[in-house]
């Protein structure tokens, strides 16, 4: 049975399908008649994509790593953008967030993927421009035999995660669902074992919407309770809840469909239960104020129709290059995932930027100097 969130993401998915294929087909790039007879072409907007002469004229690999959560968004783009070149000049390994920061500040990679900001004591060879790429929910998944739909509000989120609710049909649980028939199954939370943006962002969320309960503060890594069981990336977390009857844990939607999990509505800012889904995640974008670096939150946002758990990720850049060819592959490739790229994010359980931000994003790529 495909679960109430997953159906509306794909629904949504659809939908955005037939109105690009409807504005490819009546107003991009076409053609239309004036008065006298002649035509006039009307331009695609936005920032301009890199050619395909440009990307045919690098000469140098660049390799990025970390965040695991925009992974499936970054393996498709590089593929595309390597086939465009005849060869592979961008890879990108997921390590989790903490790494990838780490290894951009020893100078081991070119670009790091990073879903949480750096620490006050973290130091990179010269400064580092942020590029949000996309955004995507992060959800409460679970493997609970029989319930196909669940919801979730924040403070009992937080006491399931801190093992304060250890059984399915706790009374919390059951006033969030008055509806649903609650087995009496002990729960088991599964979390990062990693340093990971996505645990950041969860659990800033957490701090951020249930204030009150949350006791384990916010970070790539916490210490969570002796109970709980860790595995490594999203992948793993997503992994470990399919094999065991009654885990829960926060994996982001691609990892979670992916896996073929089911995943909660969690009540947001405004009162509304929201499931993961595109017009959710892009209300949250939406209503999350950008900073002067491009770093944005949406976790908790405003507005009736926002998921509450939506989280940013950024490549990481520092805005001095030793190499110049690395230099030039690496702006290149930065406007080819800004514009041709964004085409994969719904595809694959992400939200594109909007437009302000993206054209954002993109006018700093010439901060970039080798």
């Amino acid at each position: 049975m495909l679960q109430k969130g997953r159906f509306a993401w794909l629904m949504a998915l659809l939908l955005a399908v037939g109105l690009v294929a409807a504005a490819c087909g009546d107003d991009k790039d076409s053609d239309s008649s004036g008065s006298d007879g002649s035509t006039t072409t009307t331009e695609a907007k936005g920032p301009a994509a890199p050619t395909d002469a440009d990307i045919k004229a690098l000469t140098a690999k660049v390799s990025g790593g970390g965040a695991s959560f925009p992974d499936a968004f970054y393996q498709a783009v590089n593929s595309d953008f390597d086939g465009v070149a005849g060869s592979e000049l961008v890879t990108y390994a997921k390590s989790g967030s903490s790494d990838g920061r780490k290894q951009l500040a020893s100078g081991t990679l070119d670009f790091a993927g990073s879903d949480s900001l750096p620490k006050p004591d973290e130091s990179f060879p010269s400064p580092v421009l942020f590029f949000p790429t996309v955004a995507a929910p992060i959800t409460v998944s679970y493997n609970l035999d029989g319930v196909d739909e669940l919801q979730l509000s924040p403070d009992t989120v937080a006491k399931i995660f801190q093992a304060e609710i250890t059984t399915w049909d706790d009374p919390a649980i059951e006033a969030d669902n008055p509806d649903a028939t609650l087995p009496s199954t002990k729960i088991t939370v599964v979390h990062r074992s990693d340093g990971s943006g996505t645990t950041s962002n969860f659990t800033k969320y957490l701090k951020s919407a249930a204030p009150d309960v949350w006791k384990l503060d916010s970070g790539d890594t916490v210490n969570w309770p002796a109970a709980t069981q860790g595995a490594e990336k999203n992948s793993g977390v997503a992994a470990l809840i399919g094999q065991t009857d009654g885990a829960v844990g926060y994996v982001d939607l691609a990892d979670a469909i992916k896996a073929d999990l089911t995943f909660a509505a969690i009540k947001n800012a405004d009162g509304e239960y929201v499931a993961p889904s595109a017009k959710a995640t892009e209300s949250a974008v939406a209503n999350a104020e950008v900073a002067p670096d491009l770093t944005y939150n949406p976790l908790n946002a405003p507005g009736a129709d926002s998921y509450p758990i939506t989280a940013p990720t950024y490549l990481l850049v520092t805005k001095v290059q030793a190499d110049a060819a690395k230099a030039t592959t690496l702006k290149t490739y930065l406007q080819y995932v800004l514009t041709t790229g964004q085409e994969q994010a719904q595809k694959l359980g992400y939200v594109g930027l909007p437009e302000d931000l993206q054209q954002k994003a993109y006018d700093q790529i010439d901060q970039i100097g080798g």
